[in-house]
């Protein structure tokens, strides 16, 4: 795994997330990331009131299925925040596996900052912009990578 997902989540497979066909059932996948989700945000944002009450709502989740994961291997999720917009965050993870550390799955999400109050979308509090950023030692700003993916491209 690359160092560009510094944020590293380690699982078992348990006997339980295995299917009839002897692999980890494909929902099992999206738990495995929601976990890895949870964790990069309880490491980098260091809630004060815990994760209950982060104001989060997942709006997107799109995975890319590479390798089945078997009874008995190790999985490890490199989490990374890649864009943060005015009301959203897009992360990606990549999901390896067994003892030799094979691609299972790339997944992308999108988090919005929700105000459960109002019932709308609020902005990405400015201390989580800060965090995040510092974590990723990059720009993560949309505007930001923006600029530099054009740059990359001309």
């Amino acid at each position: 795994m690359t160092d560009d997902h510094r944020h590293r989540t380690s699982l078992q497979v348990r006997f339980r997330d295995i299917d009839a066909f002897g692999h980890v059932n494909n929902a099992v996948f999206f738990s495995y990331v929601e976990l890895a989700r949870i964790r990069y945000l309880l490491d980098v944002l260091e809630p004060d009131t815990g994760f209950d009450r982060l104001p989060l709502i997942l709006a997107r989740v799109e995975l890319d299925f590479r390798s089945p994961i078997e009874f008995g291997e190790d999985v490890v999720v490199g989490s990374r925040v890649d864009r943060i917009g005015r009301t959203s965050f897009a992360m990606s993870h990549r999901m390896t596996a067994g003892i030799d550390d094979r691609l299972v799955g790339d997944v992308q999400t999108v988090l919005v900052t929700y105000d459960y109050s109002t019932a709308r979308p609020m902005p990405v509090p400015d201390d989580w912009r800060r965090r995040m950023t510092d974590h990723e030692g990059r720009g993560l700003d949309t505007a930001t990578t923006a600029a530099t993916v054009a740059a990359a491209t001309t």
